[in-house]
């Protein structure tokens, strides 16, 4: 009894429960799936709150109630996330949808394709617009430009494979100088500078909303534990971000910049191929006579007897170049480079004393040879434009050797001053050059229009566009400060230094300091240009500030207007109704309709006169300007011999400004003649 009794006391063992392989499946399911539904719910929160900076390429916008995309310049964020660079972009928009039989175009590139150091009406991208516009006044060629300072061939790469959802019809790429210090490049002092898998998976993670909340987290503690300066300046440039930062000729550092950047272009080419998108290359184009290398190898690293050598046949050299002894010089230069052949300076000095005896083909190798081993890599050496040149394939992607080009243009075939501000910047017939280049490679893809078609249209001199670009005093004078204030500092000299305002010998450089110092926009200074001239009866110098105007901003309807009364006051009446009816096509306006009715009126076109006041009173809202109108209504019906209609509006105008003058006259003068014919 009593082992009964222990046996029954004892905890009963439960059997355990065993899930058939179907239920073990779907819990292990939701185990691993829970992580990743706790994810999307918190992207999907984190989009619907919006949270972050919008890193989108293109935003909508609607004006006059047409839908554009425009330039997202926030876009920038995704290539500089840890560093205050403040790059710069033109402001760009394009239809939506793409209008029929459109030719698009983008470019993509750094500060060069911006337009640095003019403005986006500087750049060759602004200057092919009005080639082709000429060649093709019946097309509607679209010609967008994405350029961003400071980016390079990640950008270009991140950025294109984007551009397929906005139709493009072709792609131009002038992109390579800024390998080294460009954004998230090899030696960027972003913390993703220098791995390009890292890199391009950065580039794709960015658009998620999960991803961006933990940058800004690791950039928040990063804040904390390195707490900046606040002397810090708030946008850094380019060059200051290169200091310390040099990069000897076929380094590890330089050939892995080269690996990446071929890889990038390789990868671009095949996106353009697989989508059958047309692609432009173009070589990069630098000042090799005018600009001298801005770091050279260390001498110190030469055994002691050979840098003694060295220093004495540099010494030697320099006195014999100072007493305009060539020849000597160019013997104790070689000499001095036999010891140590990859300094630049050395490289430099030898260039410059064949070219002063007359071997220009022997300074030109020179002078690339000092650009090459620079050790400050603003200028894209020779093996990066080799790669960008062996990109041509038949069908989609054509190479332009724009270095070249320029050497045509250029004194002794030696690229300098001639075309390039400083080190890599053209001028303004440097990009005017940059657009024919582009354009002639256009033409050879057969693209546009047919290769008859071309030869048929493409007859405008190159005299004529040069004497109509759109790129005026003012933003020669901007382009010149520009450039003044970057060379007054690092690298071009060794501290920086503090540039004072020039003093304004007039208006117009006073407008030009405005935009420089940031207080007004280009449009503004073009603005204010043109009412200067106007007021100084200078009308040709006026028109071209409004026509640049228009090719900044084609929605601005002021520049429009202020164009079309230009054409009045000269009697261009053909002109001034082609511009009035294009402002039309931007904004209805009543000025637009009151101009158009006052020539008309004028004309003795009564009919069409009276439709058009009608219009533009309706968009009129100042009574003073109201009463204007429909007086000049009433002279028009009264041409037409409709009295009634004449009384009516002559009733309106007093109405809206009872004490007008000139309505109170005609009432009068009508009542003088009642019952007349």
């Amino acid at each position: 009894m009593q082992r009964k009794s222990e046996k029954a006391s004892r905890p009963t063992q439960e059997t355990p429960v065993i899930l058939s392989v179907r239920k073990r499946r779907f819990f292990s399911l939701i185990v691993l799936a829970t992580p990743f539904l706790l994810l999307g719910m918190l992207e999907a929160g984190l989009r619907f709150f919006d949270y972050g900076a919008n890193l989108s390429l293109f935003t909508r916008t609607t004006i006059q109630g047409k839908t554009y995309y425009l330039l997202n310049h926030q876009v920038k964020a995704r290539y500089f996330p840890d560093i205050r660079f403040g790059a710069t972009s033109a402001r760009e928009y394009f239809a939506v949808p793409k209008p029929s039989g459109a030719f698009r175009v983008f470019v993509l590139g750094g500060s060069t394709a911006v337009g640095y150091p003019y403005g986006p009406n500087g750049s060759f991208a602004s200057f092919l617009r009005q080639r082709l516009s000429n060649v093709f006044p019946d097309r509607r060629i679209e010609i967008i430009n994405i350029g961003m300072t400071g980016t390079n061939s990640y950008t270009v790469l991140d950025l294109a494979h984007e551009l397929p959802a906005y139709e493009p019809d072709l792609l131009l790429v002038y992109d390579g100088h800024n390998e080294f210090y460009g954004g998230l490049g090899v030696q960027s002092r972003g913390v993703l500078g220098g791995n390009r898998f890292t890199t391009m998976a950065y580039l794709r993670l960015l658009h998620f909303r999960i991803f961006v909340l933990l940058r800004d987290a690791y950039s928040w503690l990063g804040a904390i534990v390195h707490p900046a300066s606040q002397d810090a300046p708030r946008d850094v440039s380019l060059e200051s971000l290169a200091q310390g930062k040099e990069v000897p000729y076929r380094s590890t550092v330089y050939l892995e910049a080269l690996s990446i950047f071929r890889d990038n272009l390789a990868e671009l080419t095949a996106f353009c191929r697989e989508h059958h998108l047309p692609l432009i290359l173009s070589s990069q184009v630098s000042n090799l006579r005018g600009q001298a290398p801005f770091l050279s190898a260390k001498e110190d690293q030469l055994p002691v007897s050979q840098k003694r050598a060295f220093d004495a046949d540099r010494q030697n050299a320099a006195e014999a170049w100072n007493a305009h002894r060539w020849a000597d010089a160019l013997r104790g230069y070689r000499s001095a480079a036999s010891f140590d052949t990859l300094h630049a300076a050395v490289r430099f000095a030898i260039g410059r004393s064949l070219d002063v005896l007359g071997d220009r083909p022997g300074a030109r190798l020179e002078y690339i040879r000092a650009r090459d081993y620079d050790q400050l890599r603003f200028r894209a050496s020779s093996d990066f434009n080799s790669a960008i040149l062996a990109q041509s394939s038949p069908g989609t992607v054509f190479t332009v050797d724009m270095e070249r080009l320029f050497m045509e243009y250029s004194p002794d075939s030696l690229i300098g001053n001639e075309l390039i501000l400083e080190h890599l910047h053209p001028n303004s017939f440097g990009s005017f050059l940059m657009a024919k280049g582009f354009a002639a490679a256009i033409r050879a893809l057969g693209l546009i229009a047919s290769a008859d078609e071309w030869a048929h249209r493409d007859t405008v001199a190159d005299r004529r566009l040069w004497e109509e670009r759109t790129v005026t005093d003012l933003d020669e004078r901007i382009a010149l400060e520009r450039t003044a204030r970057l060379t007054s500092s690092y690298p071009f000299t060794e501290r920086s230094l503090s540039v004072p305002g020039t003093f304004p010998k007039d208006s117009i450089q006073v407008f030009a300091h405005q935009v420089v110092n940031g207080v007004w926009g280009s449009g503004d200074a073009h603005f204010a240009a043109a009412a200067y001239y106007e007021k100084r009866g200078d009308l040709v110098e006026a028109e071209r500030e409004y026509r640049t105007i228009i090719s900044l901003d084609s929605l601005e309807v002021r520049s429009y207007l202020g164009l079309a009364r230009l054409y009045v006051q000269q009697n261009r009446f053909v002109e001034a109704t082609k511009m009035l009816s294009a402002s039309l096509q931007v904004e209805p306006t009543g000025a637009a309709y009151a101009l158009l009715a006052d020539m008309n009126f004028n004309r003795g076109e009564n009919a069409s006169a009276a439709t058009l006041y009608e219009e533009a009173v309706s968009l009129i809202s100042v009574p003073q300007e109201q009463a204007s109108l429909w007086f000049h209504l009433a002279l028009a019906e009264l041409r037409l011999h409709d009295r009634k209609k004449a009384e009516e509006a002559l009733q309106k105008a007093l109405n809206a400004s009872p004490q007008d003058e000139q309505s109170l006259a005609l009432r009068r003068a009508l009542h003088g003649l009642q019952g007349a014919p």
